[in-house]
């Protein structure tokens, strides 16, 4: 059970100093991340609201990590050193960069969806058409009352 990230302290643990929270998250993955490089280090920890969030998310990050006060200058160094590391990965790539190719790209595909949708339009019109004709000139179709 060592190996495991814990939502709360030990018993004997419990009583030792001030718990605070020093981070909030959005997501528990993230927050499990932060917790496991935590005991990394030997500092305890615990992950509040993981399964209220989860369930339901109130946009506010209140999925907590919280640890002992008398860690707390230990854990913030390697909380910073996370979040910078968080900040130059990819997860902040934007996806907004488009060149003029990617530009291209896209309008293709859009004409080529409207002309799609045109196509279909007709058809229906057609075919709603073509059975009013038929009705006209005494045809009965399926689905017509006798």
């Amino acid at each position: 059970m060592d190996n495991q990230v814990l939502d709360f302290f030990r018993e004997e643990e419990y009583y030792k100093g001030k718990i605070i929270a020093v981070k909030y998250f959005y997501f528990e993955s993230q927050a499990l991340v932060y917790a496991a490089r935590l005991k990394e280090h030997g500092i305890q920890n615990f992950i509040s609201n993981a399964n209220t969030i989860t369930a339901f998310p109130m946009g506010n990050g209140g999925i907590g990590l919280h640890i002992r006060e008398i860690d707390q200058d230990k854990s913030m160094h390697i909380i910073k050193e996370l979040d910078s590391n968080d900040l130059n990965g990819p997860q902040n790539i934007s996806f907004h960069d488009a060149d003029l190719e990617d530009i291209a790209y896209e309008k293709s595909l859009s004409n080529k969806k409207n002309d799609s949708f045109i196509f279909l339009f007709l058809i229906i019109i057609s075919l709603l058409v073509f059975r009013a004709f038929l009705r006209a000139n005494g045809f009965i179709l399926w689905g017509d009352s006798f």
